[in-house]
């Protein structure tokens, strides 16, 4: 995606690590492993809070009442903004550094998950809140993948993308959508949303402290 949006990438500076084969290895030795383990935690929270969006948004504003089409429609104005964020990203996401996109990522996801869970009753509420996907998913998924490129070398920079997959969409989104499906059972539909919000300030408060290791 940073390719194809032309992102400007700060080249990876060659060290004793270029030609290691093991990324545990590679974090280990190099100064990069506190921001590493930083940064694992900001992307768990924040692609966490992302499933209970794609898992039970749908089925929280059926069950306020929305009509199908206007579920429909909110997805697609998502979907929009999303792809206008892809395409046009190129030319200003250099105006900030990418742990600090990171920050402002975490608190748009903050800002979108108080959205949902307070004012799901408003529709212009519920609109703002599916614009701010451009930042939570668009702006932040690139931001990560320039990160990687940026902080893993060459050969093991394919095993750093692999690692996000299992941390931010792997193992974090069975566990997601395991607890969401829980808790909506028992507590309801909106408690998800709600129980979202603490674990976005989470994400904001891990992406403010990578910006200082970083």
């Amino acid at each position: 995606i940073p390719e194809l949006v032309n992102l400007p990438l700060r080249p990876v500076e060659t060290s004793s690590f270029e030609h290691s084969q093991n990324i545990d290895d590679f974090i280990a030795g190099n100064d990069i492993s506190h921001r590493v383990r930083w940064w694992e935690q900001v992307s768990q929270q924040h692609d966490g809070d992302d499933v209970a969006i794609y898992s039970f948004y749908s089925l929280y504003l059926d069950s306020l009442g929305y009509s199908k089409a206007m579920i429909g429609s909110l997805w697609a104005l998502s979907v929009a903004v999303e792809v206008l964020g892809f395409l046009t990203q190129g030319r200003w996401l250099h105006l900030l550094t990418l742990s600090k996109w990171i920050w402002v990522c975490a608190c748009a996801l903050l800002l979108r998950m108080i959205l949902i869970a307070v004012g799901a009753e408003s529709l212009w509420v519920l609109a703002l809140a599916q614009v701010l996907h451009t930042a939570t998913f668009a702006i932040h998924h690139s931001v990560c993948i320039s990160w990687l490129s940026k902080h893993f070398p060459a050969r093991l920079r394919g095993r750093g993308q692999a690692l996000y997959s299992i941390i931010g969409y792997g193992a974090t989104g069975m566990l997601g959508a395991l607890g969401g499906g829980y808790i909506s059972e028992h507590w309801g539909l909106s408690t998800v949303f709600v129980v979202a919000i603490p674990v976005a300030s989470l994400a904001v408060l891990g992406a403010w402290r990578l910006q200082k290791v970083h």
